[in-house]
């Protein structure tokens, strides 16, 4: 019996926060998809999927380096792009220094018992699908959304897992709660369905 290598595709870099890289790392991963044999279906979704995350993630680090001076940011490589393919699946990770989530707005994230509403809440809570596919941690305890973005969506549909860590430089500094974040670890996860 004749054991075939499993051919596995790594790629790891970091960028400036500029949209102009959105096509060079899209065109990288279009031919290592098609490397791998990857269907056309299969391409147009994992690219969807990543064109959406990396676009996001490039403007939310613009947003936050325009607070800043512009030597602080003209240096930095903000956004950080990892992703495996093999014949089994996809896995890729989007690291960047944006502004992050406004902690106060996911207050109210679970059905509150107290509410005229609850059963509703509940419904709407425990109906999501989506939700299921979404785990989003701050400082790695897992908190839930209470709604999610059109991009989220797109991103959602086409992956299997998306992950989404949230990193709190003032509470990860000291004991204080922020009502900011100051990056985010998004990683996405899907199996290989067409072959």
């Amino acid at each position: 019996m004749v054991s075939k290598k499993k051919k596995v595709i790594n790629f790891l870099d970091s960028y400036q926060a500029d949209t102009s890289v959105v096509p060079e790392i899209i065109n990288h991963l279009i031919n290592s998809l098609k490397e791998l044999d990857y269907h056309v279906d299969e391409i147009d979704e994992i690219v969807l999927s990543m064109d959406e995350a990396i676009t996001n993630a490039v403007q939310e680090t613009i947003r936050k380096q325009e607070c800043l001076p512009r030597s602080d940011y003209e240096k930095r490589r903000a956004i950080t792009i990892r992703y495996m393919i093999d014949d089994e699946g996809f896995d890729a990770t989007i690291i960047d220094h944006g502004k992050g989530l406004n902690v106060n707005s996911l207050k109210g994230l679970i059905p509150d018992s107290k509410s005229k509403d609850y059963h509703s809440q509940i419904i709407r809570y425990a109906s999501d699908a989506e939700r299921k596919k979404l785990k989003v941690r701050l400082n790695g305890k897992e908190i839930t959304l209470k709604g999610i973005g059109a991009g989220l969506k797109i991103i959602l549909a086409f992956m299997d897992s998306v992950t989404i860590d949230l990193i709190d430089k003032e509470k990860v500094l000291s004991t204080s709660v922020t009502d900011f974040t100051d990056g985010t670890i998004l990683n996405l996860k899907r199996t290989r369905r067409y072959h």
